[in-house]
């Protein structure tokens, strides 16, 4: 995570391996990973990069998005 304030918005990257399912489970993930990061309140000038190794079952959208709630907490208190 590196905080640069020249970029206007959050640059956010993740990787969804194989062992997290089919690729249709994989592609759900990141529309679900997307539209919460979309609805996050992320600094601008973020770098954040995750992965997503393995999913025992398909995580629901309220999953995600209390993860990247969570994540996005802790990025914006080290952020600071």
């Amino acid at each position: 995570m590196l905080p640069d304030s020249s970029f206007p918005a959050p640059r956010i990257a993740f990787a969804i391996g194989r062992s997290a399912g089919s690729a249709v489970m994989r592609n759900r993930i990141r529309r679900r990973l997307r539209e919460a990061i979309r609805s996050s309140a992320l600094r601008p000038g973020l770098y954040l990069f995750g992965i997503v190794r393995d999913a025992a079952d398909e995580p629901s959208f309220s999953d995600v998005s209390e993860a990247v709630a969570y994540f996005s907490s802790r990025a914006n208190e080290v952020a600071a």
